[in-house]
């Protein structure tokens, strides 16, 4: 669908006498540049404008992030509830059994270990009070022996004493 365009040559002419020279015509100054135009200088907002913005869109911004948290909740919460524990995951399985079985022996144990341990505070208690009370009479039974000793101590001092002035009397006695 290309047409081709014929050129023609025009017939050939001689070419135009040289034209002598002319002078050159005085420098011009140069032309004047354009100023473009300015816009006009853009006023600011005063500030208290600027500010009340500022707050509209802080406003606005706690808006959005109270709604996206209530959203992000909401969706939690499902997610929450939809979620099974591992126990439940496993109820309808062979598996699950055994599981169920363990948990029971678990807390049947840590029901035993409760009774065990209140029967143990128990059991100390008395055995304190009865523990107080045979220390009480330890002490007493130590103080009747520390006099008995005391006593004696006193007797063998005497009979010593005695002993030793007969001895000296009968050393003088002899010399």
């Amino acid at each position: 669908m290309t047409d081709k365009i014929e050129v023609k040559k025009a017939p050939a002419t001689k070419a135009p006498a040289k034209k002598p020279v002319a002078k050159k015509a005085p420098a011009r100054k140069p032309a004047a540049k354009k100023v473009t135009a300015r816009k006009p200088a853009v006023k600011k907002a005063p500030a208290s404008k600027i500010r009340k913005e500022l707050r509209d869109v802080e406003k606005e911004l706690r808006d959005v992030q109270r709604e996206v948290k209530k959203e992000v909740k909401k969706e939690v919460k499902k997610a929450v509830e939809q979620t099974k524990t591992f126990v439940e995951k496993l109820e309808d399985s062979v598996v699950a059994v055994p599981f169920k079985a363990a948990n029971k022996t678990f807390m049947a144990s840590l029901g035993l270990f409760s009774y065990v341990q209140k029967e143990f505070d128990k059991r100390f208690n008395e055995f304190d009070k009865k523990f107080s009370k045979y220390a009480k009479d330890g002490e007493k039974v130590f103080d009747q022996w520390e006099d008995k000793v005391e006593d004696f101590r006193k007797d063998v001092e005497k009979k010593v004493d005695e002993t030793r002035d007969k001895v000296r009397d009968t050393f003088k006695k002899a010399a």
